[in-house]
């Protein structure tokens, strides 16, 4: 099977791509809400991604759906999660 091309948008996030985001599209079970809320704060959207197979878009919309609902509070000191570079993935073979 043929590896599918990682693409990004304008901001750096990765697009769909089926081989990492196999959730996607598919309904929240409440274990992948409660570990939302317990980890997002600490691991940031990117990771949170790749834990719950699902794009970083759409975990960011999820995080501020939950925070609206106020099951999700925002860190009292803002984190800023180191995001993976489009060039280091490129240069894989």
């Amino acid at each position: 099977m043929e590896a599918v091309k990682i693409e990004y948008d304008r901001f750096g996030r990765m697009n769909y791509n089926p081989e990492f985001h196999a959730n996607n599209g598919k309904l929240w079970g409440k274990e992948d809400v409660q570990y939302m809320i317990d980890w997002y704060n600490i691991i940031g959207p990117e990771e949170m991604s790749y834990a719950l197979e699902r794009t970083i878009k759409t975990i960011q919309a999820k995080a501020t759906e939950l925070r609206r609902k106020g099951l999700l509070t925002k860190p009292a000191k803002q984190m800023h999660h180191k995001r993976i570079k489009k060039g280091c993935l490129s240069n894989q073979n």
